[in-house]
């Protein structure tokens, strides 16, 4: 075939970096005092949050080496994505603890550029769904001759301890149930 022109339109991207060397027993276990003091459960499964009575967990000295390694990966994806970088500000950060069988059901981040999750404790399975923008708009599916990046509805990453995960905000994203404790601390990244 001559002439024929294919372009990949609108890519979505996420970029994971790994850090387990800056997961402590420290980190671990004053991470879960917290969720035991200002944890609450906002979500419809067993899970406990901070997200709505400690917002700011990375202003904690605690986790300053997590913090430089979270905005580490924030200025690669911006250079990557070509997403200008001054003035870009966290707007929130908060810790989760997922008991047996927590999850999080499908939701995007509202008011926020750029959104995030650092696993503190996982038992490293393939729990982290990332859904195509377009899944709930295409009413007819075609039958794909091969399920690959270009064509799947989601892709599933696993919640290795230590990964750092950075994506747009809007990309709606979920995580299935855990099947032991599960431990992270999420992020929005704004302008100011």
């Amino acid at each position: 075939m001559n002439n024929v022109y294919c372009d990949v339109l609108f890519p979505t991207f996420v970029m994971y970096t790994e850090n387990k060397e800056l997961i402590t027993e420290d980190i671990l276990n004053k991470s879960k005092e917290l969720i035991r003091e200002y944890g609450k459960k906002p979500f419809y499964s067993p899970c406990y949050s901070t997200v709505s009575t400690m917002g700011s967990v990375l202003e904690l000295d605690l986790f300053k080496d997590i913090k430089r390694a979270i905005s580490n990966t924030i200025g690669a994806y911006c250079e990557r994505v070509k997403i200008q970088t001054e003035n870009l500000k966290f707007s929130g950060s908060w810790l989760n603890r997922y008991e047996e069988h927590g999850y999080q059901d499908l939701h995007t981040h509202a008011d926020s550029v750029l959104s995030g999750v650092f696993y503190l404790k996982s038992a490293g399975e393939k729990d982290l769904i990332f859904q195509a923008p377009w899944h709930f708009f295409q009413p007819c599916q075609p039958e794909y001759i091969e399920q690959n990046l270009d064509n799947c509805h989601n892709v599933e990453y696993a919640s290795v301890e230590g990964r750092c995960f950075i994506f747009p905000s809007h990309l709606m994203h979920r995580t299935l149930p855990a099947t032991s404790e599960r431990m992270s601390l999420s992020f929005n990244i704004v302008y100011r």
